[in-house]
């Protein structure tokens, strides 16, 4: 159930009914649910190709962005957020038609690859802004359903705490915190997962390694008998943390699975808030709760702006997730999450296809018919990578693993999901191309200033009445979607800054999706000194190649043709907003102990 629960209906309603449901049924939800839908988007693409000389062009926009300054006034009411949505909307389709039928033409061969280039990188992010708008339609902001504890068939629960290497004091202060979670004595069992000391790492080759192994077996079986819970390992090391929780589900008899990352310190009341909601709906497989961290990202530290600016991760579990939710489509984020061992018992455990097993267990048991639920109050707090070579590696993972879904379970292709949770997960999988169109970004102004390649052909005249209204309204589409907690510069520098690294993984995903292997992110790292990151060497190079770039600008403008200044001026401004980013993220790449 949700906080406002005359939403319920409607999304219920707006559910598919499945291939089971009578043809009549069928056609009738078709009818039903498509032609207000229908009558919409066509009334908005008739408004799109309507021909208009550059003054009413110009007179449109300046009209749409004052209509949206007013709206801005009540963003918190329904209608008006529907309303701006609908207008921002409009001129990005107004742009997208212009920009296709009226501005691709190119002279020359190189003009035509950075034409095709820089348009594929508008096209995807014009996609992502309308799978956005469908999943930020309408956000459920859920209340904690009380727990039955009269109940007799009150759910027993087992908490898994996955482990690799991390090393005992940490591992202490969450077998600590989990074992003190309030539930009733004998409905709740705390395990151990340690996959750092294997049979197959206690017998390594290398007797060094193998004793070390040997010494962590051991050292975390004491631990666990000391706090009262229960040590498991394994023969191998397969699957990664997918394999790892599986290998414990056959020793394990709970109900329900609390899986908690080593570093994710549970509060005592996480359970009496989730555990109703499994209570309520024997279709439900997951209550999926935020990742709260205590300390900050390296890029947050490193640029002093922890205490200022909201985290990057706030925009998914503030905004996205519950907006995930309203569709039925909230998913699994590998911690902090509770999950009916019914459902992954028909799967066979959790699935390990992709490298973020995650996510991919629900969309499979999404697909199943199964129900999730997000609960936006933070019951864990965790630590984010200290360093930034540990966020890469951490964001890499994301990447590689959200591609290879978009790969090798393709919303669109793996049965049994509806349209809406189809776009969902079209859109959590899209997101994570990001690092081509970035990069993109980034170094086609560089086209024009080094080469003179036309690659965006548009007058100064153009590109005020529909290139300008049509940034102004995507920035302010991501301040009504996401309000306070992105700050477009802000997540422009964490895009960036992951895509010169991503932009690779991606790639091998790409070519070879069962490539990608599972590499932990770094905990507790120890920074004594400051230093420059040694990945910063690609950041150099693009700064170098943008301060070239500027000089060639004013090269352009005081000795090249005066009849192109105007197009000299405005490329020089967006490479100039891309030497800010890349001043930034060197600033951010200044370790700081």
């Amino acid at each position: 159930m949700s906080a406002r629960p005359e939403l319920d209906g409607f999304r219920n309603f707006l559910r598919d009914p499945g291939p089971s449901a009578s043809r009549s049924r069928r056609i009738a939800y078709s009818v039903i649910i498509g032609w207000p839908w229908f009558l919409l988007v066509a009334g908005l693409l008739i408004l799109t190709a309507l021909p208009v000389d550059l003054g009413v062009q110009a007179t449109f926009g300046a009209v749409s962005l004052f209509v949206l300054a007013v709206l801005r006034r009540w963003r918190d009411n329904r209608f008006a957020r529907t309303l701006s949505l609908v207008v921002m909307l409009m001129i990005s389709l107004r742009y997208i038609f212009w920009r296709t039928f009226f501005t691709l033409d190119y002279p020359g061969l190189f003009d035509f690859i950075g034409t095709i280039l820089l348009y594929g990188a508008e096209v995807y992010g014009f996609l992502l802004f309308l799978l956005g708008l469908v999943v930020n339609l309408s956000p459920v902001n859920r209340v904690s359903v009380p727990t039955d504890w009269d109940d007799a068939n009150l759910p027993t629960v087992d908490v898994l705490i996955p482990s690799y290497n991390e090393d005992k004091e940490l591992l202490s202060i969450t077998l600590v915190a989990a074992t003190q979670i309030r539930y009733p004595k004998g409905k709740l069992s705390v395990h151990l997962l340690d996959d750092g000391g294997t049979d197959e790492k206690r017998n390594d080759r290398d007797p060094a390694k193998a004793a070390l192994a040997l010494a962590r077996h051991k050292e975390l079986q004491d631990l666990c008998r000391r706090f009262g819970a229960h040590y498991i390992t394994r023969p191998r090391n397969l699957h990664a943390k997918a394999g790892n929780l599986n290998e414990a589900l056959p020793k394990i008899h709970g109900d329900l699975v609390l899986v908690l990352d080593a570093d994710h310190v549970p509060t005592a009341d996480i359970l009496e808030k989730t555990v109703g909601y499994f209570q309520r709906d024997p279709k439900l497989f997951l209550v999926q709760t935020p990742h709260f961290f205590i300390n900050a990202d390296p890029i947050e530290k490193n640029l002093n702006t922890f205490a200022d600016m909201p985290g990057e991760n706030e925009m998914f579990y503030r905004v996205i997730q519950k907006g995930l939710d309203y569709w039925n489509a909230s998913f699994f984020c590998g911690s902090a999450g509770i999950l009916r061992r019914r459902c992954l018992d028909e799967l066979g455990g959790f699935s390990h296809e992709t490298i973020t097993e995650d996510a991919e267990t629900a969309l499979l048991l999404h697909a199943r018919g199964y129900n999730s639920a997000y609960v936006g109050h933070p019951m864990v707090a965790g630590l984010a990578p200290e360093t930034f070579t540990g966020f890469v590696i951490q964001r890499m993972r994301w990447a590689q693993g959200m591609v290879q879904i978009f790969m090798l379970r393709n919303p669109f292709r793996t049965p049994g999901l509806n349209i809406w949770q189809r776009l969902n997960y079209l859109s959590n999988s899209l997101f994570w191309f990001f690092p081509y169109a970035r990069v993109i970004y980034l170094l086609a102004p560089t086209a024009y200033l080094f080469f003179g390649l036309k690659i965006y052909h548009a007058s100064a005249a153009q590109f005020l009445a529909y290139t300008l209204p049509h940034f102004i309204a995507s920035m302010y589409a991501t301040s009504v979607l996401f309000g306070k907690v992105r700050w477009p510069f802000i997540s422009a520098i964490y895009e960036v800054m992951q895509s010169l690294f991503s932009l690779g993984a991606v790639t091998l995903a790409i070519r070879n999706p069962h490539a990608p292997s599972f590499k932990v992110t770094p905990k507790r790292e120890q920074l004594d000194r400051d230093y420059i990151s040694p990945l910063a060497g690609p950041f150099y190079l693009i700064f170098l190649i943008l301060t070239a770039a500027m000089a060639a600008g004013f090269y352009r403008i005081y000795f090249g043709n005066p009849l192109d200044i105007p197009v000299d001026i405005v490329t020089m401004l967006w490479n100039l907003f891309n030497y800010l980013i890349i001043l930034a993220s060197l600033g951010a790449l200044y370790e700081r102990r």
